[in-house]
């Protein structure tokens, strides 16, 4: 008994060895191990290849976002060492942003159609992964990817980063040491040239653990030999015996599937139920248990009788459905952007406005109603018909995660939620912010808007670059008269805060109200929402009149490829380019019905083909027409003070703090003041500073008080009149105490910066 304890003990201490060599989980969480060290991050082929023949012992399915509110509906399946991502809608990387959701080691992306609603979110998200570090990523999908990626790149410029295009259009096979993807492609019944892709993932199934007994039995001694056991590689020892690996081994566990199912409409119900037998045969292999299917598919083809007869035929009892796109997904996980207009609000109800988006999680019974699945390793559930069917009908939202392994199932803790009054108390915790809010509130009060008050100036986004939580990027509408809109800007995911901001009934009457949408210049932060748009727009019912498109000329060949060859849209829009204004305003009929006498632009300085706008409207202000004018992105620039002369608005860029003057300088960008003073050399009565860096999340550095008398700042969800111009000064000593922990850690970001200056400047003196 001695010497079996005596051998056991190096047994079981090269076993854990061989765990914590095997167990990406384990390495992971050691903040010291070189695995997740600086190199790797700089390098993520070498942490690839370190980890390419290990198994992972965590695998989680999280829906990233369930297409509520115009949010996207995307899956993101992460493992201890590779990440995929299923569909990528417009909005994607801010979901992934606000939920700190890693992409600096995706890999694989799988689309199931080559719509916008499907890869929406791809200029951006391409754009953020390479900044990450990322090199290589392979895009799986229908037809078309290739053609679409390369005309995405007038305006997307991938310098490091490879993309490439897999067609699944002929049920091509994905497989690497984590998990195998089977295509299913369904032809459309009406034209046979269009198809979608599902899939079918199996997880590679884990070996058992290694007998330390059995291999005591065996005479297997320490070491490496354990190793190659463990492996499932058959051993010989010194004296000759054959040591087989299944003999000392638990057995492996049995391979889990899942499946994503998009239907987008009718056409392509025959193609499903033509695939019946390839996923009947699925679950009934003899290692392959199916334990859950995501829908992709819309919720009108979803309610049918027909696709959910063919559910129940093909997928046995007991696994779970998560939809996407359902009526039941009413949060679009947008948090932060709640939590800030709450705070705002309190200032002025009716400049910062709760968002309209339906919200059963502000009471956070969503969750709590909500049953945890649960998977264990035998095929059969003792839950009922009627209890599986519940949780399949019950709602998802961001963070919802169902875990393959280890074998936890459905997972609500992490899910995304509201809890507006901790939200506000975060603020009245701020010393000195409750006393001058109360004293804001006695001294001034903002005049209430009326339904009759327009023109209206609603921000949308106001951050620069790319979306961070809080700000999302350049987007500008504007109520030009009682039942007609402009768009300033386009960026990615506009049409999705119009439906947060106002609800789906509301934002639909808007859609159809919009009237003018303008492009400033081609960079993707101000144009990628314009498909998306555009194509909510053609849905209504009845049809809505083509709108005018005011944007660079070189925008055509990017609209005129997504019509020939993905869906039509040319008969959304009508394109008037921008360079065609510069000597003759649009005039006349053409814009007077909306509300607007004249639309004049003129060139920047920013990239090529970069344009600011004035709008001249038929509602007066103080007896004079109100004029609104917009820079789009530009440096100091007298073409737009000449443009803009005695505005009644100046919509002014202010990226960069004053003390980052030189590095606006290089991105031709403007600091807050430069922006400030073009409004006072053309003699604007009111300037609003927009497209601050995402550095500036919550409130840029200001400059004096005295400077900010005729000055306002934008946040996303704002709206203001030119009459609430005439007070927002008054917001700023409450607005700056709230912020002040956030405001505070600028100024000492920017006085580290002047000692970084000045050291510099000693040692070129010296």
């Amino acid at each position: 008994m001695f010497l079996l304890k005596s051998v056991r003990r190096p047994l079981y201490s090269s076993l854990r060895t061989l765990k914590m060599s095997s167990s990406v989980e384990a390495t992971l969480a050691s903040a010291t191990d070189p695995l997740t060290g600086p190199r790797y991050e700089r390098e993520p082929n070498v942490l690839r290849k370190k980890l390419a023949s290990v198994v992972p012992g965590s695998v989680n399915l999280q829906i990233l976002g369930a297409g509520a509110n115009g949010a996207p509906a995307a899956v993101y399946l992460f493992t201890d060492q590779a990440r995929y991502l299923f569909n990528c809608g417009e909005g994607t990387q801010r979901l992934a942003h606000e939920h700190k959701t890693r992409l600096s080691r995706l890999e694989q992306i799988f689309v199931t159609r080559n719509t916008w609603a499907t890869v929406g979110g791809l200029p951006g998200l391409a754009l953020t992964i390479q900044d990450a570090g990322v090199r290589n990523v392979g895009l799986h999908g229908p037809p078309h990817l290739a053609p679409m990626l390369q005309s995405m790149r007038r305006f997307v410029v991938l310098k490091n980063l490879q993309m490439q295009t897999i067609d699944c259009s002929e049920g091509s096979c994905f497989e690497d040491s984590i998990l195998k993807v089977d295509s299913l492609p369904l032809i459309s019944s009406e034209d046979p040239e269009k198809s979608v892709i599902n899939y079918i993932c199996q997880l590679k199934p884990r070996a058992g653990a290694l007998n330390l007994v059995k291999c005591v039995e065996q005479g297997v001694p320490p070491g490496p030999l354990l190793g190659q056991l463990k492996n499932g590689q058959d051993i010989t020892l010194p004296d000759g015996k054959v040591v087989r690996s299944v003999d000392v081994t638990e057995p492996s566990e049995s391979a889990l599937s899942f499946v994503f199912l998009d239907v987008p409409s009718e056409e392509y119900l025959p193609g499903l139920l033509a695939q019946a037998k390839r996923l009947k045969e699925l679950d009934e292999e003899q290692l392959t248990k199916v334990r859950l299917v995501v829908h992709f598919t819309p919720h009108p083809i979803a309610s049918r009788q027909d696709y959910k007869h063919f559910l129940e035929e093909n997928f046995p009892p007991g696994i779970q459905h998560i939809h996407l796109s359902s009526p039941q997904n009413q949060f679009s996980g947008y948090a932060a952007a709640h939590r800030i207009q709450h705070q705002l609000h309190q200032l002025a109800p009716h400049v910062f406005p709760l968002l309209g988006e339906s919200m059963p999680c502000q009471s956070q019974k969503l969750s709590q109603n909500l049953k945890k699945t649960k998977l264990d390793e035998t095929d059969e559930s003792d839950k009922s018909e009627k209890e599986i069917e519940d949780e399949s009908e019950q709602g998802v939202v961001s963070m919802t995660s169902f875990h393959l392994r280890p074998r936890k199932g459905l997972d609500r803790t992490l899910e995304s939620k509201l809890t507006p009054e901790e939200y506000v108390k975060e603020t009245h915790a701020v010393p000195g912010f409750t006393e001058l809010l109360a004293k804001f509130k006695e001294d001034y009060s903002f005049p209430a808007h009326s339904a009759e008050s327009w023109p209206k100036i609603i921000f949308l986004g106001t951050g620069s670059c790319i979306p961070n939580k809080t700000r999302n990027v350049s987007s500008i509408l504007i109520q030009t008269a009682a039942e007609s809109f402009a768009l300033l800007d386009c960026g990615e995911g506009t049409y999705g805060q119009i439906v947060r901001l106002y609800g789906a009934a509301k934002a639909e009457q808007i859609l159809r109200q919009l009237q003018v949408i303008y492009v400033s210049h081609l960079h993707a932060d101000h144009h990628i929402g314009l498909i998306g748009l555009l194509r909510e727009r053609r849905q209504l019912e009845p049809k809505t009149e083509p709108l005018i498109l005011l944007a660079p000329r070189q925008i055509e060949p990017w609209l005129e490829f997504y019509n020939r060859q993905i869906e039509p849209i040319e008969d959304a829009y009508t394109l008037v380019a921008n360079g065609e204004l510069l000597a003759s305003p649009l005039t006349g009929e053409k814009v007077e019905p909306l509300g607007i006498t004249s639309i004049a632009t003129c060139l920047v300085r920013h990239c090529p083909n970069s344009f600011g706008i004035s709008l001249t409207l038929a509602a007066k202000y103080e007896n004079e027409p109100i004029k609104i004018t917009y820079s789009g992105d530009t440096m100091p620039c007298l073409d737009l003070v000449e443009l803009g002369r005695n505005s009644t608005v100046l919509i002014h860029e202010a990226t960069m703090e004053d003390d980052l003057e030189e590095e606006a300088r290089f991105k031709t960008h403007s600091t807050v003041s430069q922006a400030i003073q073009q409004g006072r050399t053309m003699g604007a009565r009111h300037t609003i500073l927009t497209h601050f860096s995402q550095r500036y999340a919550k409130c840029p550095r200001l400059p004096s008080a005295e400077d900010m008398q005729q000055v306002a700042i934008a946040f996303d969800n704002m709206q203001v009149t030119v009459e609430d111009l005439q007070h927002y000064h008054t917001l700023y000593p409450a607005l700056l105490a709230m912020y002040a922990e956030y405001t505070e850690e600028l100024e000492q970001r920017a006085v580290k910066r002047e000692l970084k200056q000045e050291r510099k400047r000693k040692l070129a003196q010296t």
